[in-house]
């Protein structure tokens, strides 16, 4: 479970790398979102070595996001990345974590039955809901209509909406509120609602709400299991 943090950790420092032009800046970034990895994976208890899979997953997500060609295949990849971490983070040799006496010493009641391990990759899937996760729905909806995602990018609201309903959906979920969850998918479908009746001709509009709602809501609850 810890290792499967890290490497959304490093996918979610890859996702801000394609942003950067000059490439003594890209190098920069590698080497912290790298040495950032690495060191968390120490905290987490692992040797050096074990932070090198979430690296390259990482460095391979940030290489996907700037060719359009390479989009798709490398989330793929980076996806089954993650999943080999999961399973196999519990035959990897693991040493007590460093910062486990910080975790225990907060002294929250709320987080009294939470493992180190829980907390650190529901804090990470969290941010991971954000840009990754964003990034994820917008190449699936330029694949639905890209006339309409076109149109979409001209209205910002909804690359801050998206990122909190998944956020709210995850929160609730793991926090077995699932009447929250409920409400939430519940005041969507009322909010598209005049937006769908509208559609005309092939429905595509209509077409294009749901398969954005839908992977937007996979992604918010396909780690809950694990908690």
């Amino acid at each position: 479970m810890a290792l499967l943090a890290l490497v959304l950790l490093a996918i979610c420092l890859a996702e801000y790398l394609r942003h950067v032009d000059r490439m003594w800046v890209v190098v920069v970034e590698v080497v912290a979102m790298v040495a950032i990895v690495i060191l968390a994976a120490y905290a987490l208890g692992y040797g050096p070595g074990a932070g090198w899979l979430p690296a390259i997953v990482g460095l391979w997500w940030a290489s996907a996001r700037t060719v359009p060609s390479w989009r798709i295949p490398g989330m793929v990849v980076s996806g089954i990345g993650a999943l080999l971490a999961l399973i196999a983070s519990p035959a990897i040799d693991r040493n007590q974590p460093p910062m486990l006496d910080w975790y225990e010493s907060l002294d929250v009641p709320a987080l009294a039955e939470v493992s180190l391990d829980e907390m650190v990759l529901a804090v990470v899937t969290a941010v991971a809901m954000i840009g990754p996760a964003n990034a994820i729905v917008r190449e699936v909806l330029d694949r639905v209509g890209r006339g309409l995602l076109a149109e979409e990018r001209r209205l910002k609201g909804g690359r801050v909406i998206g990122p909190l309903e998944r956020v709210l959906v995850f929160g609730f979920a793991i926090g077995g509120n699932y009447g929250g969850v409920a409400a939430i998918l519940a005041a969507k479908g009322i909010l598209r609602f005049p937006e769908i009746s509208k559609d005309e001709g092939d429905g595509s509009r209509a077409e294009y709400v749901l398969v954005g709602s839908f992977v937007s809501w996979f992604l918010a609850l396909a780690l809950v299991p694990l908690f």
